[in-house]
């Protein structure tokens, strides 16, 4: 999603978000950042679609269904989060933003090497379901939400830790405000009420957009991948 990064108009763009905004949002389960993304547009009669497939990477609460807190403690109990290593596949209809996605992910903790990436495999599964993009794609509104159910597979042959989950995600996609026409406002603050706490005179760097409007919040060092600033993919069970 890394060409979606919108240089967005700073009203239309407050009263667009605040209109796509969906209610009841969970507080997240995982967090994985997509590092790298191959996509292409093709043809469907008379539709494009667009399709791509990511490698992401993240970790996950220990106690939800990718980060078992029992199974984590047999393997490495100092373990404090699982890591999810995935591969994942969209498939969306450019003309209304809607579409399929699926993958395959491996769960791991750290293993013989205490200062790499986690490798040592406690989990492995596969998840599918819908997508909604069309805040990003039809109203420039650097979102995405997903519904889907993943299904997992102890990799310790523990059947109890295996089983099917319904989640939910949001796909916040970093993207960089308009600098305002000094001219007309010189070094003032834009009026936007539902960032106001926010300077985006000053915005330098690539931002993600919060769901309740409260702030918008800069790309975190830890979120850029090979010096790019990555999609975070939020997802709640």
């Amino acid at each position: 999603m890394r060409a979606m990064t919108h240089r967005l108009a700073a009203v239309g763009f407050a009263v667009l978000v605040c209109a796509t905004t969906p209610a009841g949002v969970r507080a997240e389960s995982a967090r994985l950042y997509e590092m790298t993304e191959n996509m292409r547009i093709t043809s469907r009669g008379d539709f494009k679609q667009r399709r791509a497939t990511s490698q992401l990477i993240g970790t996950a609460d220990v106690g939800t269904p990718l980060c078992p807190e029992a199974l984590v403690a047999a393997v490495n109990p100092q373990a404090k989060s699982c890591t999810i290593n995935a591969t994942g596949s969209d498939d969306i209809n450019l003309a209304t933003g809607l579409g399929d996605f699926g993958g395959t992910f491996t769960v791991v903790v750290p293993g013989d090497n205490p200062v790499d990436s986690p490798e040592w495999v406690v989990l492995t599964g596969s998840f599918r379901g819908k997508m909604d993009f069309s805040p990003a794609i039809l109203l420039g509104v650097p979102l995405g939400h997903v519904t889907g159910t993943l299904q997992t597979k102890s990799a310790r042959h523990d059947h109890r830790q295996s089983g099917a989950f319904p989640f939910t995600g949001t796909f916040r996609l970093p993207f960089v405000l308009p600098v305002p026409d000094q001219a007309l406002f010189g070094n003032a603050v834009l009026p936007l009420t539902p960032m106001d706490r926010y300077d985006i005179t000053r915005t330098t760097r690539p931002l993600y957009l919060l769901d309740d409007m409260a702030n918008v919040i800069p790309v975190q060092a830890s979120e850029f991948g090979a010096g790019w600033a990555t999609v975070k993919f939020e997802i709640s069970f």
